[in-house]
């Protein structure tokens, strides 16, 4: 089944946009967005659920869930989960969990990103990759064992 043509547009100050075709925000502020493909340009957004692809140029948003590829040129997002690739130049992500490969590209800042393949180019910076990830989280999950055996030897 053919998913419909549709494209919604939007700009102003809006609490949510959520359609079955593709979305597009110029210029504009949203609460959440959910859409196929999911365009942010020169606006800010909350928390996106995309099926397909999203594409953020000059703007923002909060977390991120994403069926297919992310790119993000001069902008940024909070947590991420993409299916497809992810491409960032000259932007930012708190954290990455892409099922294909990531590109950090040229000025381009990530916190955290586990891939099966990153790619990180000259100007780019990743604070923790995937084989620190794992490390970071093994040690996190070692040290809360640590405190909840302590509380139950406390509590006997």
């Amino acid at each position: 089944m053919d998913q419909p043509v549709e494209e919604h547009a939007e700009q102003g100050i809006l609490k949510t946009v959520e359609a079955a075709g593709d979305v597009t925000v110029e210029r504009a502020l949203v609460g959440v967005v959910n859409g196929r493909d999911v365009s942010i340009t020169q606006a800010g957004a909350g928390p996106i659920a995309a099926q397909g692809d999203v594409r953020i140029q000059q703007g923002g948003c909060g977390p991120v869930l994403v069926g297919g590829d992310l790119r993000i040129h001069q902008g940024g997002c909070g947590p991420a989960m993409v299916r497809g690739n992810l491409s960032i130049q000259q932007g930012g992500t708190q954290s990455v969990l892409a099922a294909g490969n990531a590109t950090v590209g040229q000025g381009a800042f990530v916190g955290l990103v586990a891939s099966p393949k990153v790619t990180i180019e000259e100007g780019a910076r990743v604070m923790i990759g995937a084989p620190g990830a794992f490390a970071a989280g093994a040690a996190v999950g070692a040290l809360v064992a640590m405190i909840a055996s302590r509380r139950r030897r406390r509590s006997r």
